[in-house]
């Protein structure tokens, strides 16, 4: 796989073997290796090149939304809030949706990438095969599994992705609409950490401070974190576009559903924004059960650090960083905050 231009204009570069040595030290690779996206730097999976002109090219419906993260900054809570607002907003219990993995009733559309992950081919993706060999019958899955059954999926369409904006189409927010969840960087650090801990396709072995290094470094896949927060921060004023962040939702979540409600169009009624509140609450959510696959992680790892609803709290890295790392990580979020006029809450 050479060097490339994709459609949105950006460059691909593969990982150096010297690199690539250097990072499966704490990380399981990818049998592809790995592919820094530039002029940004994107890193991902080097399959990912096979999938984004085809994800750049899908065709966006009027009635679209999606849920836009960078990883571990409310992607699931906002996933099952805006399924439920738009697919479901009476959370009728014979809705045959509901009964799927919520990984499964919202896809995340690159999610294809992972599985060229040397602990993943085999196994990681069953409920996903399973719906795209019920959708998308004759079709091949080395074209996608997961933009094969949204291209497939009725109207309107809730899809997930953790691409940032400027590898999606360029007329994106001007065909349907957006909603970015930002975190505060230190308990993403935190989250992030704990989850490519027990992820089959990370099992990372390293310390949490080289891991925050690391990701500072724009060395881990999905990095680097700023750019993808700040081009959606840019478009805040966009009116396809609507930002919030996990913090707020802590804070107000009735506030954070009525101007999500307004911003989608829903007219919902308070109480039924109440039931949707209860439904997509952290205890409700564990309750439930994990949004994906079992196999998808390593289970004894997984249940002892508490699965995908870990915590759901703020400030839970003051339990976790040294007083150097806080300084490191003080100083990384000045430089790039600066002069942008984002600011995060970081207390309980």
């Amino acid at each position: 796989m050479n060097k490339q231009r994709l459609l949105s204009g950006h460059e691909t570069e593969l990982l150096t073997n010297e690199e690539l040595q250097k990072a499966s030290k704490d990380l399981v690779m990818y049998k592809s290796g790995l592919v820094r996206i530039l002029p940004d730097g994107w890193l991902y999976p080097a399959i990912a090149t096979r999938y984004l002109d085809r994800i750049y090219n899908m065709e966006l419906r009027s009635d679209d939304v999606l849920i836009m993260t960078f990883p571990k900054c409310g992607t699931t809570w906002m996933q099952e809030i805006l399924w439920a607002m738009i697919r479901n907003p009476d959370l009728d219990p014979s809705n045959e949706e509901i009964k799927e993995p919520l990984w499964v009733r919202s896809l995340d559309v690159g999610i294809d990438m992972l599985f060229d992950n040397y602990k993943l081919a085999k196994n990681g993706m069953n409920s996903i095969a399973e719906k795209f060999s019920r959708v998308c019958p004759g079709k091949k899955k080395e074209d996608g599994m997961a933009i094969q059954i949204v291209e497939n999926q009725p109207s309107p369409r809730v899809i997930k992705t953790h691409f940032p904006l400027d590898l999606l189409h360029k007329d994106l927010l001007k065909k349907c609409k957006v909603v970015y969840v930002a975190r505060n960087p230190k308990d993403m650090m935190v989250s992030f950490y704990h989850y490519i801990r027990v992820a089959k396709g990370g099992s990372y072995q390293g310390s949490l401070e080289k891991f925050a290094r690391e990701v500072m470094r724009g060395e881990i896949p999905y990095c680097p974190y700023w750019p993808h927060v700040l081009q959606a921060w840019r478009q805040r004023d966009n009116p396809n576009l609507y930002f919030t962040t996990y913090e707020d939702m802590k804070d107000d979540i009735m506030g954070e559903l009525r101007k999500v409600n307004k911003f989608l169009g829903k007219n919902l009624t308070e109480e039924q924004l109440k039931k949707i509140a209860e439904f997509t609450s952290f205890s409700s959510m564990k309750t439930r059960g994990e949004p994906i696959d079992k196999a998808f992680y390593i289970e004894d790892i997984w249940q002892k650090e508490g699965g995908m609803f870990r915590k759901g709290i703020k400030g839970d890295w003051k339990n976790h960083f040294s007083p150097k790392l806080n300084q490191e990580m003080d100083q990384w979020i000045s430089d790039n905050v600066k002069d942008t006029g984002l600011n995060f809450k970081f207390g309980n």
